[in-house]
């Protein structure tokens, strides 16, 4: 009998979405079964010992071990050598981390707040560090409550920016402490990842694309049937179903954090328009985004009215024209904003300055006509908007990791077998 990860979302959890995050304290004391999460959380593990899968990976867990885990990551506890009690803490990644971004000075370069924490989801805290983490820990109960023993406490003055403040506390050490720590388990064994879970992430951060089981071969190098055998083993979804149900759960955050339009809110989820976004939402909801929204509806806004307004039309603008001529000034001077305002809209929204969206944009637009056409190579890169050739090659291998041409070469072999494409892999690295 197949064994499916449970999906765990925001109608089976005590986490309510109205709240910027819950506080709670959970005891263990036997193996789980494996869940799928829609929502960010922290563990702190305060007493006993065992083992944590997160992601097909192993971890040892004990007291002071400090636990990252992001939306559409699978964990279980396989092992309870002794009782396990540890504090939980749910919260909203997104807003978390574009939080943090708008405060951010773009002029620099803006790294990944989430990415190392996917990579390296489990830290373990000296005792030094532990005290740091049991501090802030223990401000948001102060603030929040309890929430399994409905232990909630009336809202304080500016509470909303005091545990916002402590969340991306949490955040900064997390990523401080992944900075400071050569990475490994606690008994020194090296980790190993699993890159197939990258898939998952991918696919919530292109949402606004369309995605096909063809284009995500080619981005993992996987076969199709591979790809799709994956994804129904880990959650017993099928690609389009899990596709719709992160598209929904996005939908959810937009509708509950800003002002946009429904049909703003469906571009940017990759539903064709609000009547689309309408019907796939009352079936796996239960009631219309516009019902949905007044319920949850938070006043957490990042940007003012303008802001917000502006990056949709600016993204949008980029998306329809990334083929032409784009150049960074003319889009800053379209929309009457400085370059840097123009970067620090894409950084919060996208985490990708003009540059980078643009590139990626383009590449990947090559490499879908690589697969689809016999054009020449030539041909491709000034289609989707290079100049010249070097500059195609030069962003390609960048981002691909090989040349336009063993790109279109490779992915052919995909038509075939997967062990076909590994060996040619193989070869090529020869």
């Amino acid at each position: 009998m197949v064994s499916y990860a449970t999906v765990q979302d925001q109608f089976c959890s005590s986490y309510d979405k109205r709240k910027l995050c819950s506080y709670d304290i959970e005891f263990i004391d036997r193996p789980t079964r494996p869940l799928l999460h829609q929502t960010s959380r922290f563990l702190f593990i305060e007493k006993g010992s065992g083992n944590i899968k997160i992601n097909g990976v192993d971890y040892k867990i004990i007291p002071n071990t400090f636990i990252a885990i992001l939306p559409w990551e699978t964990t279980e506890i396989n092992v309870v050598d002794e009782s396990l009690q540890f504090v939980k803490i749910i919260y909203n990644s997104d807003f978390i981390s574009q939080s943090m971004k708008s405060t951010y000075n773009t002029s620099n370069d803006l790294l990944s707040i989430l990415t190392p924490i996917g990579n390296y989801p489990v830290i373990y805290c000296t005792e030094e560090e532990a005290k740091i983490i049991k501090g802030i820990l223990n401000e948001i109960k102060n603030e929040t409550g309890v929430e399994s023993i409905y232990d909630v406490l009336e809202e304080k003055e500016l509470s909303k920016i005091y545990v916002t403040n402590k969340l991306c506390e949490l955040l900064i050490h997390f990523k401080r402490f992944i900075t400071k720590k050569d990475c490994r388990q606690e008994d020194g064994r090296s980790i190993e990842l699993d890159d197939r879970n990258a898939i998952f992430r991918y696919m919530y951060s292109h949402l606004n694309e369309k995605q096909t089981l063809t284009k995500i071969s080619a981005m993992f190098y996987m076969s199709e049937s591979a790809i799709s055998k994956y994804i129904t083993d880990v959650t017993g979804f099928s690609f389009r179903d899990l596709l719709n149900e992160m598209r929904i759960v996005k939908a959810m955050d937009l509708l509950t954090y800003t002002d946009m339009t429904l049909n703003e809110i469906a571009d940017l989820c990759g539903f064709t328009d609000a009547s689309h976004i309408s019907k796939v939402f009352n079936d796996r909801v239960g009631t219309t985004p516009k019902v949905y929204q007044n319920i949850y509806r938070n006043t957490h806004d990042i940007f003012g009215e303008r802001e917000k307004s502006v990056s949709f039309e600016i993204i949008t603008y980029i998306y329809e024209n990334y083929m032409e001529d784009l150049r960074i000034q003319d889009v800053a001077n379209k929309f009457k904003i400085s370059i840097i305002e123009l970067n620090r809209i894409l950084l919060f929204q996208l985490e990708k300055n003009f540059e980078e969206l643009l590139n990626f944009l383009r590449i990947n637009k090559a490499c879908e006509m690589l697969l689809k056409s016999d054009a020449a190579i030539t041909d491709i890169g000034v289609m989707v908007g290079y100049n010249t050739v070097k500059t195609f090659n030069r962003n390609f291998v960048k981002l691909k990791g090989m040349t336009p041409g063993t790109f279109r070469k490779t992915i052919l072999f995909q038509n075939g077998s997967e062990s076909i494409l590994v060996e040619t892999l193989h070869k090529e690295d020869e």
